[in-house]
């Protein structure tokens, strides 16, 4: 085969792409026939044109408006704006593409009836303004550092954001009904911020650089999973800063430094936050319970006779010391 013989054969692929009949594709991958929201009759709903050398999306998609959901993952498409007049859209999934900017969720207008996107693994640097109704936004595995412009959205639930660049909480803010909240593999260091999410259930701040928190945790009282696994928290009394989270259920904080430091970590922390149904893959045992009651209360009963036995001590001493001056 000569060496030109790759380069024609590239050249023919993308002279393919270019001449791809949408009108026929989307024809053949539609799904979901049902009644639509508008009661106008019975349509297709459901496209999936995942992995189907998608380079770029044109207007033709704007004739199928009774489109709910579109599966465009694993192509390579650069923007999606195509699709922001779909009145019906609820899904999208535009998962492992090209998309470098999200601009078109910016505007009021667009993606009237979107809900759920999926943009993870994709070419984000920067989380802008989000206009839309969206519910749940995945943007895991993108390279986003930048949310100066991010100013919240009032009905946004879910928000993934794994394995990027952002380096702090502050800028989540006017997050009302904010339940979940996924960080892991970021570069965070400190959770100044994390006090504005006062609906949040689900934190994970796995793998990020966190080494304590404030002298005082804010009180979250819907949280009740948080996973700060893998930090760099070198003391167990920043565990005990925890125990404002009245109704904290599940706790992850393995592979962090105070676990060498603090044997008994996990008997601690069962007695100083008893809600605790779950400590890393541990159940919280009416047993287990038990166990750490009663090394709290050995511990206890030690330190109360080693203070006794430093009591006596020193009025040993003090009688001696006595006996000493009345002898002179």
């Amino acid at each position: 085969m000569s060496k030109k013989e790759p380069k024609k054969q590239q050249k023919q692929q993308e002279e393919s792409k270019s001449k791809i009949n949408f009108e026929e594709l989307i024809m053949n991958n539609l799904s979901g026939f049902k009644m639509v929201q508008d009661n106008s009759g019975y349509h297709f709903t459901i496209l999936n044109l995942n992995q189907k050398n998608v380079d770029a999306l044109t207007q033709t998609f704007g004739n199928y408006k009774y489109i709910e959901s579109i599966d465009l993952s694993g192509n390579n498409i650069t923007e999606i704006v195509q699709l922001s007049q779909l009145p019906y859209l609820i899904r999208l999934n535009v998962e492992g593409n090209n998309i470098k900017d999200l601009k078109s969720l910016a505007n009021e207008e667009a993606f009237k009836s979107l809900k759920y996107l999926n943009a993870a693994s994709n070419k984000l640097i920067e989380l802008g303004p989000i206009k839309v109704p969206l519910i749940q936004l995945n943007l895991n595995d993108n390279k986003i550092e930048k949310m100066d412009t991010f100013d919240g959205n009032p009905k946004l639930r879910q928000l993934y954001l794994k394995r990027n660049k952002i380096a702090a909480l502050t800028q989540f803010q006017n997050l009302p009904e904010l339940k979940e909240l996924k960080l892991s593999e970021n570069k965070i260091k400190a959770i100044q911020g994390v006090e504005l999410l006062t609906s949040i259930q689900i934190l994970q701040l796995r793998k990020n650089l966190i080494e304590g928190f404030d002298e005082t945790f804010p009180v979250l009282e819907n949280i009740v999973h948080f996973d700060i696994r893998e930090n760099k928290i070198d003391k167990f009394d920043e565990i005990t800063k925890l125990q404002t989270l009245p109704n904290l259920k599940r706790l992850l904080y393995k592979g962090n430094p105070f676990e060498s430091k603090s044997p008994n970590y996990l008997l601690d922390t069962i007695n100083i936050m008893v809600r605790l149904e779950k400590i890393n893959n541990i159940f919280v045992t009416k047993q287990l319970k038990e166990k750490a009651f009663s090394f709290a209360k050995d511990k206890y009963d030690r330190e109360v006779e080693q203070k006794r036995l430093q009591e006596e001590e020193e009025r040993a001493k003090e009688a001696a010391a006595l006996a000493a001056q009345q002898e002179q």
